[in-house]
């Protein structure tokens, strides 16, 4: 019963875009709160936390658009371990938003915006290739490889790594760093799960997986 639920896409996307849209609003709710402070001023600082918090307020509209629209897919992985490593792995890196911020130097604060501003980008930039091949399960949909994809085989999760580091800097603490170790392992499952599922169903996939590095060329 629950894996046929599991198997439902049109039912399982609903928690997958009220989860996004839950965390786009925070945000949108947050940039509201930070535009108001009386302290503000218009100088480096301000405006890279600016494109900073913009970029991920696109990053994350985008998800919800892509979630809502997305196809259908032609395979699935089976078992828990894929459903689990998923849930984890998009959902423990965005609890990082819930901490309290840090007092960061402005030099922090500037490194971390254009952590946050270069692994939006690239997320937003990813996500524009992808389009309604986006998973957050272990599925097949269509095998995409132009744009990110022709270098690396996981260009989505280098980006969202990026931007979360980005957002650590901010609330660093020994909360932050455990959200962070644990999210960077689920999303190492994720990436073997999608790997296994995607070489079962597409067989352009072998060759492609030889030419490419999986996250970072020359490294792995």
């Amino acid at each position: 019963m629950l894996d046929k639920l599991f198997r439902n896409d049109n039912l399982m996307r609903v928690p997958i875009i009220l989860f996004t849209s839950y965390f786009f609003l925070h945000e949108v709710a947050s940039l509201y709160t930070f535009l108001g402070h009386p302290s503000l001023a218009l100088d480096k600082q301000f405006i890279s936390a600016l494109v900073a918090r913009l970029s991920l307020i696109a990053f994350l509209g985008l998800l919800v658009f892509f979630h809502f629209t997305r196809s259908q897919p032609i395979n699935q992985a089976t078992g828990w371990q894929p459903r689990i490593s998923a849930l984890l792995g998009l959902t423990i890196g965005n609890f990082l938003l819930l901490l309290d911020r840090a007092s960061l130097s402005p030099m922090l604060d500037i490194v971390s915006a254009l952590f946050l501003i270069v692994g939006n980008y690239l997320c937003i930039v990813t996500l524009l290739h992808l389009g309604r091949s986006i998973s957050i399960m272990a599925e097949a949909r269509q095998l995409v490889t132009s744009g990110p994809y022709h270098f690396i085989r996981h260009p989505l999760y280098l980006a969202e790594q990026i931007a979360t580091i980005g957002i650590f800097m901010q609330f660093m603490s020994w909360q932050a760093a455990i959200l962070l170790g644990v999210h960077f392992f689920f999303q190492v499952m994720r990436m073997l799960n999608e790997e296994s599922i995607l070489l079962a169903t597409f067989p352009d996939y072998l060759p492609y997986a030889k030419r490419t590095a999986r996250l970072i060329p020359g490294v792995w």
